[in-house]
């Protein structure tokens, strides 16, 4: 009875694991048609600018920004309807490397990539995209607001 309970909080903690530390699954985690883990999609090139993930479009439907407070910082997030489902891997690529332009504003780019072959549309909620951005305090220092840029226009948020 004993070896019974020892083996169940033994197969319990190992299940807390969450594919870190010396999991031979590494970053797989519980879902087995997972690709292995998110990469992260904003890359900088040596010269300190932004690399696009290829293949990525900018996202089609209209964007509602919100942006919520968070410690040392805010967390800008972006929210967007696709035409059908299937798009995934929703990312904001900030333009200029975060920094703000002349009128102290940091423009974003709501970056998805399309479905691979034809989609139904499905209802709303299985098409809604949501990606988000920490911004720290530091960078806040100079910013007069936040443009989230789509491929029907873009959205502007005041600090």
């Amino acid at each position: 009875m004993r070896a019974v309970i020892t083996g169940s909080i033994l197969l319990a903690l190992a299940a807390c694991g969450n594919g870190s530390g010396s999991n031979p699954l590494g970053s797989l985690g519980s879902n087995p048609f997972s690709r292995g883990g998110n990469p992260d999609p904003v890359v900088v090139s040596a010269e300190g600018r932004t690399i696009v993930p290829e293949g990525s479009i900018l996202v089609p439907a209209p964007v509602e920004v919100r942006p919520e407070a968070a410690l040392r910082g805010m967390i800008l997030r972006a929210t967007a309807t696709a035409p059908t489902q299937g798009y995934y891997g929703a990312v904001l690529i900030p333009e200029r490397r975060g920094a703000p332009d002349e009128d102290g504003i940091v423009t974003y780019q709501f970056r998805v990539f399309p479905p691979v072959e034809d989609s139904p549309t499905g209802p709303v909620r299985t098409r809604q995209l949501t990606a988000a951005a920490f911004v720290p305090d530091k960078a806040i220092a100079g910013v007069s607001g936040f443009r989230i840029v789509s491929q029907t226009g873009g959205v502007s948020i005041g600090r």
